[in-house]
């Protein structure tokens, strides 16, 4: 019996099985959406063999090749089915539940950008019984979720309403462009506007301040070239209309710490919307947060940047840390979707909700 899990979003594909095998391939969905049915064909045919059900989520129908998120919704589940035709499949939905594909064909609107929500449903067992937050970190955005003994409560289910809730922050730590983060820096004590164009991204910042590693085989960079410090530190300059000969890397290593700190004050901004949030509903159930301080579930391959956050501004605030990375093999953390949805599919088979799939 092999039951994956597929997150499709505008910029990757991610896949797990429900034992936390894990595979991924970027895909700009905006310019190469007519390649996803053999990419996802070709990718679990030599990771996983043929799949006998799968639970899909899905970002990927914002992708500005789609005139609306239903034609983006209706063209990543027929994909699906194109690529995986003897396969069943079902989508998960913002109001908590599996859809068959006709019925995720007529609900575009929970279907749309529910990744967040397979994952934290299946977090949110980590904690049955306390308040908590899952805060996940990725190469694009950021998911601050409350949770309450076991289950998701967000305040919004749409995008837009998770942006003004602050649950959903258009900020991640490898593919943000720096003119998103910051629109001036300060050298040698005077206020210098950035660029407003794709020349640098967060990680090239993370980078040149010197809190991640180079990774020469990542380029999903501005210009295509790998995250390594030389090419970082001229991305960086071009930010300021110059390259690395023009300015010192110590100047660049001080702006690139600038922008990692307003990234970092974005989050914490959204953090304590969260955060206030969740203590609103504790009041409203006559519980004390100063009591039940939430604990905090940490994921997605921007994790260090959550962690970040939390031991700058919340020191105390919080209860006690989980981080998906250490409770389980790296992977699955920054897999954390696609390994949702298939434990959650998993279910199906072991509650005897799916005649169509033999137990397992």
């Amino acid at each position: 019996m092999i039951v994956i899990g597929l997150d499709i979003g505008g910029a990757n594909i991610k896949i797990a099985d429900a034992d936390g095998n894990t595979a991924s391939r970027s895909l700009a969905m905006w310019k190469h959406h007519a390649q996803l049915p053999s990419a996802l064909t070709e990718i679990v045919a030599e990771k996983f063999g043929a799949p006998d059900l799968i639970g899909l989520t899905m970002t990927a129908e914002l992708a500005d090749c789609f005139s609306t998120k239903a034609d983006g919704v209706a063209y990543v589940i027929n994909c699906v089915r194109e690529a995986f035709p003897k396969a069943v499949l079902r989508t998960w939905l913002t109001s908590g539940e599996f859809a068959e594909p006709e019925d995720a064909l007529e609900l575009p609107e929970l279907v749309a950008a529910a990744n967040w929500h397979a994952q934290a449903t299946w977090a949110a067992r980590c904690v049955p019984h306390a308040p908590a937050i899952l805060i996940d970190v990725g190469s694009t955005t950021t998911d601050i979720i409350p949770l309450l003994d076991g289950m998701p409560i967000p305040e919004g289910r749409s995008d837009v309403a998770r942006l003004l809730s602050g649950e959903l922050v258009y900020s991640g730590w490898l593919r943000t462009p720096v003119c998103a983060v910051v629109q001036t820096v300060q050298i040698n004590d005077r206020t210098c506007p950035v660029a407003a164009e794709l020349f640098a991204t967060t990680a090239d910042a993370w980078l040149v301040a010197g809190l991640i590693d180079e990774r020469p085989d990542c380029d999903n960079t501005a210009d295509g070239r790998p995250l390594v410090l030389a090419h970082s530190l001229n991305r960086l300059a071009h930010m300021l209309c110059c390259d690395a000969t023009e300015i010192s890397e110590c100047t660049l290593g001080e702006i690139a710490g600038q922008i990692v700190a307003a990234q970092c004050s974005q989050i914490r901004d959204a953090f304590t919307k969260v955060l206030t949030l969740l203590e609103q509903n504790l009041n409203e159930q006559h519980r004390s947060l100063k009591s039940e301080r939430p604990v905090v579930l940490i994921s997605g391959s921007g994790a260090f940047v959550a962690e970040r956050v939390l031991d700058e501004f919340f020191p105390e605030g919080t209860g006690d840390r989980m981080v998906l990375s250490q409770m389980f093999y790296r992977p699955i953390a920054e897999h954390a979707c696609a390994f949702a949805v298939a434990r959650l599919a998993h279910d199906l088979c072991r509650d005897d909700l799916l005649e169509e799939v033999p137990f397992v």
